[in-house]
């Protein structure tokens, strides 16, 4: 089978478990409906527009928790399945080279390698799964509403990846590695019995550890202030980890890991964002507290930004 050919069953495969767009309201002004007034100090005058309609059109600083619920597929969503779906199709024709440049006997006997695989193939494994009740557990223990939530969500995060997963592990019906069948893809195989060999796209593993990692990154945010931007690469370098080592085990091809990343990411993040709504709802809302209305006397609606600023007297 040609590369193309496997590309375009690639493609098929991921359609069934890609990710799909979903609307953004957007605030919508007529042309030529505003000018900017420098004389007034940054005022944006809008001409012949009630205060009251344009009120409506943004959002209130008050309603983060009366939102209704959030899609767990957004077109930021899509763009990133998109991405995967292409790095996918790139990657196909360089399957069967990195394969075989894994198994060189150079790599498969170092210890250190083969010992590190495997530990990092637990993280992508069961491993996920125990940190998640671990959390859970503690946090029951010791009364931490954060540290057991975060075991939650982390669980969820897992279950929503590896229910994707093996959604599209059935259908694509991909043979692992050293699998000699006469189609490298066969529709639905991969729900048949005995269907072991034949479950290799996209990569479970691989989606777990990028779940965990969107998870842990977005509790994070709770733990400790600024703590995020040192949990999240760690998180997302492991994960990355995860699915070399599942190559170097020669259970996957290098074109079964972009899905899985994406699905693992979005898995994590759609299970914080529906946990924590008001995280994304930050910005909007200091946007809204800094922004006042007044009526000019040519009966012209005055929107205008104020922007806060601390300074500071102390000596130094």
């Amino acid at each position: 089978m040609s590369w193309i050919s496997e590309a375009s069953r690639l493609i098929a495969a991921a359609s069934v478990v890609g990710l799909a767009a979903a609307g953004s309201p957007g605030v919508a002004m007529g042309q030529n409906s505003a000018t900017w007034d420098a004389a007034r100090g940054g005022t944006l005058v809008v001409d012949s527009l009630d205060s009251g309609a344009l009120a409506a059109k943004l959002p209130p600083a008050a309603s983060a928790d009366s939102e209704p619920g959030k899609p767990w597929l957004t077109r930021r969503d899509a763009a990133g399945a998109g991405i995967a779906i292409l790095a996918t199709i790139a990657v196909a024709p360089l399957d069967r080279p990195i394969s075989g440049e894994f198994r060189e006997s150079d790599w498969q006997k170092d210890e250190k390698l083969r010992s590190a695989s495997q530990v990092l193939a637990f993280g992508g494994g069961p491993g996920p799964f125990i940190l998640g009740a671990g959390f859970y557990a503690v946090g029951k223990v010791t009364g931490s509403d954060g540290l057991s939530n975060a075991g939650a969500h982390i669980t969820e995060a897992v279950l929503l990846a590896a229910t994707v997963t093996a959604i599209g592990k059935g259908v694509a019906g991909r043979a692992l590695p050293g699998v000699h069948a006469k189609e490298e893809f066969e529709w639905d195989r991969g729900f048949h019995h005995g269907n072991g060999p034949f479950v290799s796209f996209p990569s479970g593993h691989t989606a777990a550890a990028f779940a965990l990692a969107a998870a842990l990154t977005g509790e994070s945010a709770n733990w400790e202030p600024g703590f995020q931007r040192y949990v999240g690469p760690a998180s997302y370098l492991l994960a990355t980890g995860v699915g070399l080592a599942r190559l170097y085990q020669n259970v996957h091809w290098a074109s079964d890991l972009p899905l899985a990343a994406a699905i693992g990411t979005w898995a994590g993040q759609a299970v914080e964002n529906h946990a924590h709504p008001h995280r994304r709802r930050k910005l909007l809302d200091r946007i809204a507290a800094c922004t006042s209305f007044a009526r000019s006397a040519r009966g012209q609606t005055m929107v205008s930004w104020s922007l806060p600023l601390t300074i500071s007297s102390g000596k130094y």
